[in-house]
């Protein structure tokens, strides 16, 4: 009995943080691809917003589980519903690879570092570690493309992207966590109470209808 509570908090942790992902990948990733946002560059576009997100979430399935494959779960239920939409569409297959790419370099991250706390030191540091492994990889074998691309292009593309969007991402994500960590500290000094609201947010039906709703807007939006 005991494994399969497990099993099932696993399952349907996965289903609410991949659901969570996946609908904002379909709304405020659609709108960061959109000309006029991306003409800010580096500090509004899907690699220091979006990336930051997807970790923050699979962060939060791995303090919820205690599971670090769990992550790996996300991605592949994001991965897969975007294949469908990019094969029945004619759409390109590249967000399908990174976001494989950006779960297993989260999972390898939180194996690594193992953060008690995810709105911590520990915490960041997991970020930046996954994240460098993201942008490098990505960068290297997807983006740039190691086989076709000139050492120059690929060294200009590492640069740009492993390094300085990689440090707006992380100044980013150290702004976010200093805030949350504000709140949490006022949530204590207050007491105020959250139990009501996580039994709501953690339980299967909420599971189940981030997950439609995640579907739904992948497929309207794509």
């Amino acid at each position: 009995m005991e494994k399969r509570n497990k099993i099932l908090d696993v399952l349907f942790s996965v289903l609410l943080f991949g659901g969570l992902w996946g609908i904002l990948e379909a709304t405020l990733g659609s709108f960061l691809h959109l000309p006029f946002v991306e003409g800010a560059g580096m500090f509004a576009c899907s690699t220091t917003i979006m990336v930051p997100i997807a970790y923050m979430l699979m962060g939060a399935c791995y303090k919820k589980t205690g599971n670090f494959l769990s992550s790996i779960y996300m991605g592949i239920m994001a991965a897969s519903i975007k294949a469908i939409v990019c094969a029945i569409f004619h759409l390109s297959f590249n967000p399908v690879y990174y976001i494989l790419l950006e779960a297993l370099t989260g999972a390898v991250a939180l194996l690594v570092i193992r953060p008690k706390e995810i709105i911590s030191f520990k915490g960041l540091g997991t970020f930046i570690l996954a994240n460098t492994m993201y942008l490098l990889i990505g960068t290297t074998f997807i983006r740039s493309n190691i086989l076709t691309t000139t050492p120059s292009v690929l060294l200009d593309n590492i640069e740009k992207y492993a390094f300085k969007f990689n440090m707006v991402a992380t100044l980013y994500v150290f702004a976010f966590g200093a805030i949350l960590y504000g709140v949490m500290q006022l949530a204590h000094k207050y007491e105020w109470k959250f139990e009501g609201l996580q039994k709501i947010l953690y339980s299967p039906i909420t599971a189940s209808v981030v997950t439609c709703i995640m579907i739904a807007v992948t497929f309207v939006l794509r």
